[in-house]
């Protein structure tokens, strides 16, 4: 490995973050090359930190081995990236690995009972770091797909899950200042194991249309939508979950039309 190699090396070690924010940013022809060259324990860490744009790019060039990523990278940074990736995608991963012992631990994560929320978890548009500073994230915000699916999570420097990120005030918010952890909304996550029956219930559901799912390590999963434990509970047969005032899902969903509208519109003027 070269000088520039261990350079490159030692910063995604130390400050894998600010390394996958650079690399998310730049081309994708040298995104790719460069993490082509981090050691294969090294990899699914930094393509975690991805916007999920550039991750599905990668992940669909057909010059990389994702599977590798999974096998070698540290257990903890398996999962983080298995919560970026949609869901079918991670079945097809995890199943193709020949490593069985990490293979039978994936799934553990992966396969939960058709009844509880673990069976329904979707991947989440980006995870930030709490150290981060907020200056940068709102240059990646800028990047991402307003319409994209899922909260944007806020996690500790172990990956355990703190919060999620108050998008609203941090791009109204000329110039930003402090670090991510300083817009971070307390959401109550859901274990995977919870029954669906149970989660339709949440309070939560009538101002949030997402809400995170974590492991008994507190590391993100991904998230789940309001509309998809809906539909998955009065599927079952003879379901009659109680969801509340109806009145108050409509406003919810009216709420998150305009968060979407919103956020377009103070992206545009922020860069403007």
């Amino acid at each position: 490995m070269d000088e520039v190699d261990r350079l490159s090396l030692d910063f995604a070690v130390r400050h894998p973050d600010s390394f996958a924010r650079i690399l998310g940013r730049g081309a994708f022809d040298e995104c790719e090359r460069i993490i082509e060259g981090l050691p294969a324990d090294r990899k699914a860490a930094i393509v975690a930190r991805l916007p999920a744009m550039r991750i599905g790019k990668l992940l669909d060039s057909g010059r990389q081995r994702p599977a590798d990523w999974l096998a070698d990278a540290p257990f903890g940074d398996a999962v983080s990236l298995l919560s970026r990736i949609p869901r079918e995608r991670r079945l097809e991963l995890v199943n193709g690995l020949g490593n069985r012992d990490r293979k039978r631990q994936l799934l553990r994560h992966l396969q939960y009972p058709a009844h509880s929320v673990g069976a329904l978890v979707a991947n989440i548009p980006l995870r930030l770091n709490a150290e981060s500073s907020a200056k940068d994230v709102v240059d990646e915000l800028r990047e991402l797909d307003t319409e994209s699916s899922g909260p944007v999570v806020i996690v500790d420097a172990d990956d355990r899950y703190l919060g999620i990120l108050d998008r609203w005030q941090l791009l109204l918010r000329s110039p930003p200042t402090g670090q991510v952890k300083d817009y971070r909304i307390a959401v109550q996550p859901i274990r995977p194991e919870t029954p669906l029956t149970a989660v339709a219930m949440i309070d939560a559901w009538h101002t949030r249309n997402w809400l995170p799912v974590i492991d008994h390590r507190d590391r993100v999963l991904g998230a789940v939508s309001r509309g998809q434990v809906f539909r998955a509970v009065e599927a079952r047969p003879g379901s009659a979950a109680e969801r509340g005032d109806i009145l108050l899902d409509l406003l919810a969903d009216l709420v998150s039309v305009c968060e979407t509208v919103l956020l377009k519109a103070i992206s545009r003027n922020n860069a403007t």
